[in-house]
């Protein structure tokens, strides 16, 4: 958790969300072990808004998941066609895993142009 700011704050803004943005936005600061108040200054000033120790814990655990498919790509020595498909499944996985890994967005090129 960060240390204790004892800055006056007297100036109050009123924001106006849906329910289910506030949900987002109080998960969001809880995960980052913050206040909703600080949370919002601290990514609205442009701060990044950083991970929590489980989040960074997850990351790395799809990123060892990612490895061990691509050693298991590299490992294979004969490639007939049943394999090709076993290689484009983990592939496939690994792209879904770094999609869960992208910090915006992501949508992956379908074709090489």
């Amino acid at each position: 958790m960060p240390p204790c700011d004892k800055t006056k704050r007297p100036e109050r803004l009123k924001v106006n969300v849906s329910p289910a943005e506030k949900e987002l936005l109080m998960q969001r600061a809880a995960a980052a072990g913050r206040s909703l108040s600080d949370y919002l200054r601290h990514v609205g000033l442009g701060a990044r808004a950083g991970a929590s120790a489980v989040q960074v814990m997850q990351m790395v655990g799809l990123l060892e998941e990612g490895l061990a498919l691509l050693e298991q790509i590299a490992d294979q020595q004969d490639v007939a066609q049943n394999d090709g498909l076993v290689i484009l499944a983990r592939l496939h996985r690994i792209e879904q895993l770094l999609v869960m890994l992208a910090p915006v967005p992501f949508v992956a090129r379908t074709s090489a142009c």
